[in-house]
């Protein structure tokens, strides 16, 4: 009677597939899509495997602050593994406190995983991971109903960030924002572009290749139901449709020109919202805007001025230069009509689809980037003609960074003369809910639904 053979152990593919692309995230400092887009192409993997690996490095890049936490209490000496095994262990961590894997499954190719990267390292896993199985029952160590640092455990946040948002904006729209981040594929919203089709012609050329849509409201908005074909769509391509958060369609709505108008947009940054804001002024009077896109880096401006070509959006200028310093920038006019201020911020409005910035934000950034946002619009403000309007936008929800900024440049000196243009009958019947009680768009995370944006548009009487 022959022996029985042992079928050797190893980690899956997915996981390993996982663990390349969370190292080069952080050794890169790279962002988490861009890492994973390239690898599920490169990979060759079958279908589910490419999903599971994605839902791992998401999971891992969004959670990381607390996946150190668990592993850092189960260590003697949290600094003393080397970063790759520490890769590994999140992996399995992930997999045990988040998706309530079998431990004995998580355990086991958590083991495997070490051995790719540190063989003698595998011993440390396998004690570790089956301490942190033992006490993952009691996960969030806490009562989220009472105790922030539980309910932050709980959705993979950092604490200061739950903290803040309850502070600024109370607890329903802090678990609508936890549990639109919590583990959901981000849903995918289309802009049509007008200067190649009609918004119906758009929808009808959407659905002929395999896109079922809903209108979102916004003009020419829509919602994909399925995301994953979206990216393989040929009218991305052609510049016939983009694809553009709901809410963020929403500002570049607020914020449009009027025709023939001299405008500044200030952070275009790649000409998303260039497109959608002379789109809207075309859909609204069957022209342009004199536009100039402003932005601080070159390599955005030649960027913008290609998509201008391909989406056929006309008269845009791009200049590069610090909005801080308008004086400056050579080719400037000296006053404008309007203006968008798409002002840096945290971001945390976002952070379902940039995973990575949830744990590499700080909470001493947000005073540091209001203090920005305010020096842009004052300085802004010097060049806008009577009767003319900026809408400053960010992408998240911070008090200081929004409603903060507009109250503390209204009563400076370079707020005079400026005041609140109410946003009330502005939006689409899909935002109706995100007027503030001081006329702002504040738009909230929610699932299947739209990112977290600000808007507050201020006119010049005088």
């Amino acid at each position: 009677m022959s022996a029985r053979k042992t079928v050797p152990r190893r980690a899956s593919a997915a996981r390993i597939m996982a663990l390349q692309a969370i190292m080069q995230i952080r050794e890169r400092k790279a962002y988490a899509k861009q890492v994973v887009e390239t690898m599920v192409e490169q990979s060759g993997l079958p279908e589910q495997e490419r999903a599971f690996a994605t839902l791992l490095t998401y999971g891992v890049v969004s959670c990381l602050g607390v996946l150190d936490e668990v592993i850092d209490d189960n260590l003697r000496r949290p600094g003393s593994i080397q970063d790759d095994v520490r890769d590994c262990l999140r992996i399995s961590v992930y997999e045990i406190v988040f998706l309530r894997k079998s431990a004995y499954a998580a355990v086991d190719q958590g083991v495997e995983l070490v051995k790719t990267v540190a063989p003698r390292a595998a011993g440390l896993a396998n004690a570790v991971l089956r301490k942190i199985s033992d006490s993952a029952k009691d996960f969030p160590w806490g009562d989220p109903a009472t105790d922030m640092s539980a309910l932050a455990r709980s959705y993979g946040y950092p604490t200061w960030i739950v903290e803040r948002a309850m502070e600024d904006r109370g607890r329903l729209e802090v678990q609508r924002m936890l549990e639109a981040s919590s583990h959901e594929t981000p849903p995918v919203f289309i802009a049509a572009n007008p200067f190649k089709v009609s918004d119906a012609e758009a929808r009808e050329q959407l659905q002929a290749n395999g896109i079922a849509v809903r209108a979102m409201g916004a003009p020419g908005c829509f919602l994909a139901h399925d995301g994953q074909a979206v990216a393989k769509c040929r009218l991305l391509e052609d510049g016939t449709a983009l694809v553009c958060d709901a809410a963020a369609q929403v500002v570049a709505m607020l914020a449009a020109p009027e025709r023939g108008s001299t405008y500044l947009e200030v952070g275009s940054g790649r000409g998303t919202k260039t497109i959608l804001l002379q789109g809207n002024c075309l859909r609204a009077s069957g022209g342009t805007a004199h536009l100039h896109a402003l932005d601080i880096h070159g390599f955005k401006g030649e960027i913008l001025t290609e998509r201008m070509q391909r989406h056929g959006v006309p008269d845009v200028v791009a200049l590069t230069g610090d909005v801080r310093d308008l004086d400056g920038i050579d080719g400037l006019p000296a006053s404008f009509d309007g203006c968008l201020i798409d002002a840096p911020c945290t971001g945390l409005g976002t952070l379902r689809r940039h995973p990575e910035q949830r744990w590499r934000v700080q909470s001493a950034d947000v005073e540091v980037l209001a203090d920005n946002g305010l020096a842009m619009l004052s300085s802004v403000s010097g060049r806008i003609a009577p009767g003319g309007f900026i809408v400053y936008s960010t992408c998240t929800f911070t008090y200081a960074e929004n409603e903060g900024v507009i109250a503390r440049f209204l009563e400076s000196e370079a707020g005079k003369g400026f005041e609140i243009a109410s946003l009330a009958g502005r939006l689409p019947d899909d935002f109706n809910d995100c007027l503030t009680p001081e006329g702002f768009f504040r738009s909230t995370p929610r699932r299947g639904g739209a990112d977290g944006h600000f808007a507050a548009k201020l006119v010049r009487s005088a």
